[in-house]
Order: structure tokens, then C-alpha cells, then sequence
């Protein structure tokens, strides 16, 4: 009865969404079981549709998987390429990426990057260079935004390359830990937790050391020597105002 409802559901869709039912499904079975754990047949059960259903509108399993990791470009780029097109300063586009990546790629379609980041391997050869050529793109996109933040002075000196891949590889691992209705944390909070993270470091600054320190404004701070010489200094003031003193008794 349950699997005739679902099968009478299904056939209800649009063409383009029952293609889309099937993919979603079969990445998040992918994702749970492993791709070679998981069957054409596993699909259609947890569909509610028979295997020939299937067929109709995909041929294999293997195509399947090639689907998901097209989807799962076409996710990546998607807002990246507005992003990075916009007339913005680079910490702002860097801001934005990062903010994307974790909502808008990751944690929006956790499934699909779950199979995306762990079934490589299983494509032949030539998808497994297209995918391995396109995640370069995006690599080199968010290596130009940082070259142009060092240029202008607004990051630190690094190579690009690598901070490029320390980032995008900081905000991939979400897809490990992070759990769909069952985080601590909303996707919101991940960003800009990140976001600052990789802004300021974790290291802890100065003025943090002294809790509500008022913060002082419009006084330009002295530039202090060492000891010794704050020392002479403070000696020759001491001088000054004794001559001073002097001078104002003999005055009197």
C-alpha cells in the first residue's frame, strides 16, 4: 500500500523532478551506505518505484554518480562566479566566498559533497580528470582574490596557493561533522565563526588580557624605548623641573 502511494506520488511529478527525486535520493544512500554498498535496487525500494522506473530515466548506477558530481559543480560555481564578479574589495569577496562555500555549497546539499569529497575514484578516468581539473578552478579563483588582498595590503604576506588550499580545505570538512537538524550550531554560526577565525587567528590578542579595558580614543600613543631608556628619560624630567624650581625661588 505505502510502496503503491509512493509510486502514484512519483509518477504525480514533473519529469525534471522525478529525475531530481531519484538523484537526491540515490545521494543520500550513497552517502549513508557507500557507493559500491548501495544498489540500483536499494534506490527504487527507498523510492517506493519499481528498478524499471529507474531506468526509464537513468541507465546505470555509474550515471548516477556522474550526475552528482555534475549537480554538485554546477553548485560550487554557481554563486562563486557572481561573487568573485562583483566590484568588491578582496577581504569582502574572501568574506563572501568563505560565507558561501559552508551555507550555500556544504551545508545546503551535505549529501551530495558527502559522495563528492569520498567517491572520486569510482568515476572512470576521464570524469575523475574533469572533476579533478574544475576543483582547480575554483582553487585558483580564491587564489587570485587572495594575491590581490596582498597586493593591495590588506592580507599578511603568504603564499597564495596555500592559503587558498588551507581554506577551501577548512571549509570542505563541514561536510564531516556537520549534522542536519542535529548541530549545535546554525549554519549562520559556522560562517562567521570561520570567517573570524581565518580573519584573526586564535591567538589570543592583548587587549583581550584586561576584561572591559575602556577604549580610549583621540590620544595618539608615545613610542616607548627600553627600560633604560624610559628611565633617562623620565631622569631628565626630573632635572628640568628641579632647575625650574630653582629658578622660581631665586625669582621670589
Amino acid at each position: 500500500m505505502k510502496k503503491a502511494a509512493s509510486q502514484n506520488e512519483f509518477r504525480t511529478l514533473d519529469k525534471s523532478l522525478r529525475i531530481q527525486k531519484i538523484i537526491d535520493t540515490a545521494a543520500a544512500l550513497f552517502h549513508k551506505q557507500g557507493y559500491r554498498s548501495t544498489s540500483l535496487d536499494d534506490v527504487s525500494r527507498e523510492l517506493g518505484i519499481t528498478k524499471a522506473a529507474i531506468y526509464h530515466y537513468v541507465s546505470s548506477k555509474e550515471k548516477l554518480l556522474s550526475i552528482i558530481y555534475i549537480q554538485a559543480l554546477e553548485n560550487i560555481f554557481r554563486n562563486t562566479y557572481k561573487i568573485a564578479g562583483k566590484d568588491l574589495p578582496p577581504d569582502i569577496t574572501l568574506k563572501l566566498i568563505i560565507q558561501n562555500h559552508i551555507k550555500g555549497i556544504i551545508i545546503q546539499s551535505i549529501s551530495m559533497f558527502s559522495v563528492f569529497f569520498t567517491e572520486e575514484n569510482q568515476l572512470p578516468q576521464k570524469e575523475f580528470n574533469k572533476i579533478r581539473d574544475e576543483k582547480k578552478k575554483y582553487t585558483q579563483i580564491v587564489e587570485r582574490i587572495i594575491e590581490e588582498g596582498i597586493s593591495q595590503g590588506l592580507f599578511r604576506k603568504a603564499d597564495p596557493r596555500l592559503q587558498a588550499n588551507a581554506i577551501i580545505g577548512m571549509c570542505n570538512w563541514v561536510y564531516k561533522w556537520y549534522k542536519p537538524g542535529k548541530s549545535h550550531y546554525t549554519p549562520d554560526q559556522i560562517a562567521d565563526h570561520f570567517v573570524g577565525l581565518l580573519q584573526t587567528g586564535y591567538l589570543k590578542s592583548t587587549k583581550d588580557d584586561v576584561p572591559n579595558q575602556p577604549k580610549i580614543t583621540g590620544v595618539k600613543k608615545r613610542k616607548t624605548g627600553s627600560k633604560k631608556e624610559s628611565y633617562q628619560r623620565l631622569r631628565n624630567q626630573c632635572t628640568d623641573l628641579i632647575e625650574l624650581i630653582d629658578k622660581m625661588e631665586k625669582s621670589d
